[in-house]
């Protein structure tokens, strides 16, 4: 499967939820991200669920809040579910292998508020 790379912000923070990968328990972090692209490059903004099961996930779930700048590399995966009235509904998420939170740089105006 092709791997995909998205850097964006977090639009909904992140939930713990415990899964069963393997026969054993294992925390996983499921979260939004926007990859709003470069100027010129797309129209509108592109949603990504991420699904992050990895025993990181634990320790870095309280920093994956909204606003949060991320680089995510996983692969897109599909499940379906049943829809109230009883169909398969698809629903698709990046599972996340590597998520890497970034640092927040403080910009000329944030400078000079903090100078003063």
């Amino acid at each position: 499967m092709n791997v995909i790379t998205v850097h964006g912000k977090v639009v909904k923070p992140a939930e713990m939820k415990l899964i069963n990968l393997k026969g054993e328990p294992n925390a996983m972090a499921v979260f939004t991200v926007v990859d709003l692209g470069l100027p010129n490059q797309q129209t509108e903004p592109i949603f990504f669920t991420v699904n992050y099961p990895k025993d990181a996930a634990a320790l870095i779930a309280e920093y994956l809040v909204e606003g949060k700048e991320v680089n995510v590399v996983g692969t897109m995966r599909q499940r379906f579910h049943k829809g109230p009235d009883g169909k398969k509904v698809p629903y698709s998420f990046l599972k996340a292998d590597i998520v890497e939170l970034l640092p927040v740089f403080a910009t000329r105006k944030r400078k000079a508020e903090a100078a003063s």
